[in-house]
């Protein structure tokens, strides 16, 4: 597998996790070994590197290296170890995919603090709705499904905070919706974060899901929404409380009962 393919191709299709938790073990590997339950198999192809390292965007970062041809157990050592800051897999129903950590431009941050992103081809769903014949249609709707039951399943194992499934998009972490990012127009919130009513008119102007830990509100994959500037002002607030909530929650008391490190 060459370099250049551990991207799917076309545009595409993400959902980003930001766990918000302790996992058991790196956020990365817990992401992958969900998918490889769902039937997803390593492809070999893997950006590695020392544990530990500041970066903004996986390619680019110093230290980081890739490697095309790793065994399957090479991968998984390498997730658990914490050294794997990509790989690539195959995905039934999608085909290739990328589980990665996702970029926080502008921004060195250690792998903790990025959201983990799992990405395939958009399919139909690189194209406006109102252009798809009867063939995309169909399509979109198989794809649909397929990458659902897999995002349902990595929230359900995993519970992250909250989880944004978007096109060419990103997934923005809880500094960035305490600054005024809004999530998205699809987005699943943990029933630990404890909004209720808060979400009353996402939901409204969503279509809503109920997973096991949490809920998610679609305002373009499953369905458009009519009024996207209103469904978009319906987030923000909610988002702004996301953030700092977190942010609040993962500022660890240092030596003596003072601030410590921000681990979100």
């Amino acid at each position: 597998m060459g370099h250049t393919s551990m991207w799917p191709g076309g545009v595409f299709l993400s959902f980003g996790l930001w766990p918000g938790r302790d996992l058991d073990e790196p956020a990365l590997a817990a992401v992958a070994d969900v998918l490889e339950q769902c039937g997803g198999t390593y492809s070999g192809a893997m950006f590695f590197g020392p544990t530990g390292l500041a970066f903004s965007r996986v390619p680019d970062a110093p230290g980081i290296s890739y490697a095309g041809a790793r065994s399957a157990r090479e991968v998984r050592r390498g997730l658990r170890d914490g050294c794997a800051y990509r790989v690539a897999m195959s995905l039934p129903g999608v085909g290739q995919a990328a589980v990665s950590f996702e970029a926080t431009p502008g921004e060195e941050l250690p792998a903790g603090q990025h959201p983990v992103d799992v990405t395939v081809e958009a399919g139909a769903f690189a194209l406006p709705r109102s252009l798809w014949d009867e063939r995309e249609r169909d399509a979109a709707e198989v794809r649909e499904e397929v990458v659902l039951r897999y995002f349902e399943a990595c929230c359900a194992a995993l519970d992250p905070a909250y989880a944004v499934l978007h096109s060419e998009g990103s997934t923005p972490t809880p500094a960035a919706l305490a600054g005024g990012r809004q999530l998205g127009t699809d987005v699943y919130v943990s029933r630990r974060l404890g909004l209720g009513a808060r979400l009353n008119q996402v939901a409204r102007l969503s279509q809503v899901r109920e997973w096991t830990t949490g809920t998610f509100y679609s305002g373009w994959f499953l369905t458009e929404t009519p009024d996207l500037d209103a469904l978009l002002a319906a987030w923000t607030r909610p988002s702004i409380v996301i953030g700092e909530r977190l942010i609040r929650e993962h500022v660890r008391p240092g030596p003596g009962g003072k601030p410590g490190a921000h681990v979100v």
